[in-house]
């Protein structure tokens, strides 16, 4: 855990190991709760502002480990309406918290996602998810050393493990002093040793941005759909000032995924043996309506949510036409990739990377396919859900009376590594943890009792990760798209 900011007392130089551990950051259970840090709040004295990391507020000065409360109530008010520590520190005016969850800036910005440690490791598992998916940390290709570009903005740079990886690329090329820029409305990357970088702190719907024309080679925009609303006037202004700050002949990238799940169809195309990720083409199908009841309950919650606050359900699904359109950005190109949560049952049995053969592993049943199971306790609490699925002509991922995959025949031939395996493991385990971190806004904007989604969550997590829930073909859609800017 992170301490810096703070000194210890001369005479508790040697902290109890369990008083650290009360602070730590929550588990997994979302009911959960900390026990709060008052008791180690005289063991913190006050250290000059210049040597606290940004974001941090240092106590008062009139406050020590012998203040009174009389010194207290005589001295400068901390923060109001707000805890005066979070997780053992002193809170930044800046921020503002929910249920022990840390968020950036104004409750009025759209962006639902807390900025503390737990979704910082979201994130960072996340990359490399997409670097196992796509083979690479970035989709633009740039196959001689003078391609590379000499000045790079990542916007949302997050803990900036993205521009860490390609300043190692680069540099592992033979081009190790590439420029690079982080920007972020708040900040939650350190500084890098070895990396000729800067951060700027900015809030993207704030145009223009805080750059000069053409001031960059190559702009990476990853995952910044939650962030400004479905506006076409606001994406178009929003890209015209990514293409301003662009250089001609520089190159722009767009990494977005879907933010609801849909159920991927049996493919023709083999997955990757590397990933076990499924290239999208135009012969990719989907069932948009999931067989697991807790899929389709975070599908309406996630979908009312998002469009409370006008942000995107799919933007994979419009950031081609959404490029197309800007006649300045040409050579477009896409990859796209859909990466099951689960061994869909319609797939062939994975393949032991250690014996070379078929592992025996039998496909969960119809039954807990169709509505997974819970407790009889748990199904007083819960969110009632849909128990039926309404099929369309459309729909072609759908099974025979007998529980066997219609379509299975011309699927046997797929089979997965173990580290395709792994890959979808990991990725199931971001997904929860997604949903997690959007607790506050999914409850609040579904009207949802804290009890019931305590049950919920605990039988989605029995459900996902025990009972094999997602069999059913779902998957995280993700892609890729990236353009030259051309002369005007």
């Amino acid at each position: 855990m992170d301490f810096s900011g703070f000194i210890y007392c001369p005479s508790t130089q040697h902290p109890d190991k369990t008083c650290v551990a009360k602070m730590m950051e929550p588990g997994l259970s979302p009911a959960f709760q900390y026990q709060r840090p008052a008791a180690h709040r005289e063991r913190l004295v006050p250290v000059p502002i210049t040597t606290l990391p940004d974001g941090i507020l240092p106590l008062s000065p009139t406050i020590t480990s012998t203040s009174t409360a009389t010194s207290v109530s005589t001295a400068v008010p901390l923060l109001k309406k707000e805890p005066q520590y979070f997780m053992g520190r002193p809170v930044h005016p800046n921020y503002h918290y929910k249920k022990n969850r840390r968020y950036a800036g104004d409750e009025s910005l759209p962006y639902p996602l807390p900025c503390d440690q737990q979704e910082v490791n979201r994130q960072n598992i996340i990359h490399h998810i997409f670097s196992e998916v796509f083979g690479t940390i970035h989709a633009a290709e740039f196959p001689k050393v003078e391609d590379i570009p000499s000045k790079v903005l990542d916007v949302g740079c997050g803990s900036g493990l993205w521009i860490a990886s390609m300043s190692d690329e680069f540099a592992a090329r033979g081009k190790p002093n590439v420029q690079f820029t982080g920007m972020d409305i708040v900040r939650n990357c350190p500084d890098m040793t070895g990396v000729n970088f800067r951060f700027i702190k900015h809030n993207i719907l704030n145009l223009p941005l805080p750059f000069a024309t053409g001031e960059f080679d190559y702009i990476m925009v990853r995952e910044m759909t939650l962030c400004y609303p479905q506006d076409p006037r606001s994406s178009e202004a929003l890209l015209e000032e990514y293409l301003r700050i662009l250089k001609v002949g520089g190159i722009l990238e767009v990494q977005c995924s879907d933010h609801t799940i849909r159920c991927l169809s049996p493919s023709g195309i083999p997955p990757s043996s590397r990933s076990g990720a499924y290239p999208m083409t135009a012969s990719t199908r989907f069932n948009h309506r999931s067989e697991n009841s807790y899929v389709q309950d975070y599908n309406r919650w996630i979908t009312h949510f998002l469009g409370t606050k006008n942000l995107p359900t799919i933007p994979c699904t419009s950031q081609q036409s959404i490029m197309a359109m800007e006649k300045s950005l040409g050579h477009i190109r896409n990859r796209r990739y859909a990466l099951p949560l689960d061994n869909p049952h319609w797939e062939g049995k994975p393949v032991s990377s250690v014996t070379g053969t078929l592992e025996n592993r039998s496909l969960t049943s119809l039954t807990s396919t169709m509505e997974p199971r819970r407790s009889t306790e748990s199904s007083k609490s819960a969110p009632q859900a849909a128990t039926t699925s309404t099929t369309t002509p459309n729909d072609t991922e759908t099974r025979s009376i007998d529980g066997e995959p219609r379509e299975r025949k011309g699927s046997m031939g797929m089979f997965v590594s173990d580290d395709a395996r792994g890959i979808r493991t990991l990725a199931r385990q971001t997904f929860t943890s997604l949903i997690r971190n959007l607790e506050p806004v999914l409850r609040q904007s579904n009207r949802i009792p804290q009890e019931d989604w305590d049950w919920w969550f605990r039988d989605m997590m029995l459900n996902f990760h025990q009972n094999k829930g997602l069999n059913g073909g779902e998957c995280i859609e993700m892609g890729a798209w990236w353009g030259v800017k051309k002369s005007t």
